[in-house]
């Protein structure tokens, strides 16, 4: 079930093969009765993506905190950085405050997201596998590192949200 409210593709495929199978036989029996079944399989397949991007799920959560991590950062906002992290997280605030002041983001994208949610924890927890690209100035303009990072993001269900409580940089690869 989660599966179709993670993404449309299943829904879109269901409606579109349901389509398929009562448009021909309504051309092969010629009878206007299948209309109906067509108009109602049309209108499940538009409330289920509907509701598949109403409803966001707990990953989706998290990506939307590591997305926004991330434009926080290519933007170079310390402040809005700290707004996914947890108060309670210990190494990732000293160490994302140090490299703000120490050099300017010119990009921060992820690249590729794995996330996996434990809700068996109290609270539920969440541990995020991504691939990013990074390209980095120093404070006088001049590049410093650009290529691709490799970090796993551990989070939170804090209150309302989802908040980083860890990271660990596990591969830094310069394409240079």
């Amino acid at each position: 079930m989660i599966l179709f409210l993670e993404h449309s593709g299943p829904i879109l495929l269901v409606g579109v093969i349901l389509e398929v199978i009562f448009g021909s036989i309504l051309v092969r029996t010629g009878r206007g009765v299948w209309l109906g079944p067509m108009i109602g399989v049309l209108l499940l397949t538009l409330g289920g993506v509907f509701l598949e991007r109403w409803i966001e799920t707990p990953k989706e959560q998290v990506a939307g905190v590591l997305y926004g991590a991330a434009s926080a950062i290519e933007h170079n906002d310390v402040e809005g950085l700290f707004e996914y992290i947890s108060p309670t997280a210990r190494y990732t605030p000293q160490r994302a405050r140090s490299v703000l002041q120490q050099y300017r983001f010119q990009q921060a994208r992820i690249t590729h997201l794995e996330i996996e949610i434990n809700p068996l924890t109290s609270p539920p927890t969440a541990t995020a596998h991504l691939v990013g690209w990074i390209n980095i100035e120093d404070t006088q303009g001049q590049p410093f590192y650009a290529g691709r990072i490799t970090l796993e993001v551990q989070l939170r269900w804090e209150k309302d949200r989802w908040r980083i409580t860890g990271h660990q940089e596990q591969e830094v690869r310069s394409d240079w």
